[in-house]
Formats: C-alpha cells, structure tokens, sequence
C-alpha cells in the first residue's frame, strides 16, 4: 500500500467524485468500489472496472510521488 497527495487545482473534478478502490481476486476477478455522496457500490462489470481503472489512473499521475507525498504529510506535520 502506498500513499499519494493530489494536491489542489490538479486533476479537475474526476477527483472530486469520491473514493475509488480497485480489487483483483486471487482468481484475477477485477472489481472496483466506489464511494459518493450517500451512496456506495461494488462494480463486476468490465467496462464499469474500466472506466474507474482510467480515473483512478489519471489521478494517480496527477499526484504527487510516494516520496513527494511523505515529504508533504512530514512537512505539514511540523507545522502543527
């Protein structure tokens, strides 16, 4: 597991929709859940994974690197 930072202005609103959670069984089944304002739902539908794999992908290489990001969270930690 790792940690990323999206920092404000980046990405636009694909991020703003909520958590996105992308699970794979040991059997290579592929789901995704995801997360919105008083909802909740796990996706089995290929073209559903799809789409989400692409946001999750597209705010991932808008974030900050996993170095960048502990640099970040130690950074604002000092502040407080």
């Amino acid at each position: 597991m790792s940690i990323q930072i999206l920092p404000f202005g980046r990405c636009g609103g694909v991020a703003l929709n909520g958590p996105i959670v992308l699970l794979e069984t040991e059997e290579h089944e592929l789901f995704a859940f995801a997360e919105g304002q008083g909802t909740s739902v796990l996706y089995a539908s290929p073209s559903k994974v799809s789409s989400l794999t692409r946001k999750h992908d597209m705010i991932r290489m808008h974030s900050l690197s996993v170095e960048e990001s502990a640099d970040f969270i130690r950074r604002v930690a000092e502040k407080q």
